[in-house]
């Protein structure tokens, strides 16, 4: 709820810290709806544990609970924020004077360790003296867990978009394996690929995520068997540790009512592909920023006009060449 960080402020008379364990805060939800978009519930529970430790469960639309084990300094951090905007003392359902359609809405609790509790809701309203402030940082310390993939769940091991159109073509691919993280970019109407490993598997994480929540599994698009290479389309492969694959297509030139014959409605579309890119654009830049040592050897291909690779050039971290290979003339591979 990105809202929620742009309005209120601070007060200035918190409570005071609790002066023994029946006082303690031992129980926290917060959860927050965003307009009539699909699968755009999310929701959190923080509880204090017998033995000191945080448990958060976070609930996400039609999603099986997934639950973790934190450190307790969690649970605490959540009470100095409780305590600092006197959360104790929200009650009631807070809205805006006037009606505003297709808008957020939230519902917050809390009970102590004394069974004493609070409650309330709101619809894009907060409570008076900096309660938007106040649950903008709940949500922002209990959404670090939104993106963790629970040990036991079955991961999304590979990803690969491309899209392609008048202007170029742009690929990104993200793989996990055991020691690092295999990525591949190309961007848009660059003659020139760059495949490196990383250690970072946030984004393939967010896109099992995203996959989950718009169901990627069940767009029906295009068979990718038949892909029309001239017409502008983009594609998008998912594989999972259990053997799951999703392979999905669609061409960008549809004509409105020939969406619907997909059995799915166009937002759906653009919000599958708009998500990718964003995690596409925000990939790149980092890749830019990071230093030889960082990014470690990697390797370049270059294409030619119609997308048919040339040549591939593997380079060290300070880009000595290592090695390569001619698609045109293996002999002439080094």
């Amino acid at each position: 709820m990105s809202l929620l960080s742009l309005f209120g402020c601070g007060p200035k008379n918190p409570a005071p810290a609790p002066d023994s364990a029946d006082k303690r805060l031992k129980e926290l939800h917060f959860s927050a709806t965003h307009g009539y978009h699909a699968y755009s519930n999310i929701g959190y529970r923080a509880e204090r544990t017998e033995n000191g430790k945080t448990l958060i469960t976070v609930e996400v639309g039609n999603d099986r609970d997934r639950v973790y084990e934190a450190d307790g300094s969690v649970m605490d951090s959540l009470e100095a924020i409780v305590r600092e905007y006197r959360m104790d003392r929200y009650d009631g359902h807070y809205k805006p004077k006037f009606d505003i359609l297709d808008g957020d809405s939230w519902d917050f609790y809390i009970r102590f360790a004394d069974g004493k509790s609070a409650s309330c809701s709101g619809y894009m309203a907060y409570p008076p003296r900096g309660g938007a402030e106040a649950l903008g940082k709940v949500e922002g310390m209990l959404s670090r867990w939104l993106y963790v993939e629970p040990a036991e769940d079955v991961a999304l091991v590979s990803f690969r978009y491309e899209l392609h159109n008048e202007e170029g073509s742009e690929v990104f691919y993200f793989k996990k394996n055991d020691s690092s993280n295999a990525v591949y970019f190309r961007n848009m109407g660059s003659f020139k690929g760059v495949n490196y490993n990383c250690g970072d598997s946030t984004l393939l994480n967010k896109m099992a995520r995203d996959i989950s929540y718009m169901h990627l599994g069940s767009y029906s698009g295009e068979d990718l068997s038949s892909e029309d290479t001239s017409r502008p389309r983009w594609i998008m492969i998912a594989e999972y540790a259990d053997g799951t694959k999703y392979e999905k297509m669609d061409y960008l030139d549809r004509e409105p009512e020939d969406k619907w014959r997909h059995n799915v409605p166009s937002f759906t579309e653009m919000g599958l592909r708009g998500t990718v890119e964003s995690y596409f654009s925000d990939e790149f830049e980092r890749i830019g920023k990071l230093s030889p040592e960082e990014r470690g050897n990697y390797s370049v291909t270059s294409y030619d006009a119609k997308g048919k690779p040339q040549r591939i050039i593997n380079y060290d971290a300070q880009g000595t060449v290592l090695g390569g290979r001619d698609y045109n003339n293996p002999d002439l591979d080094f």
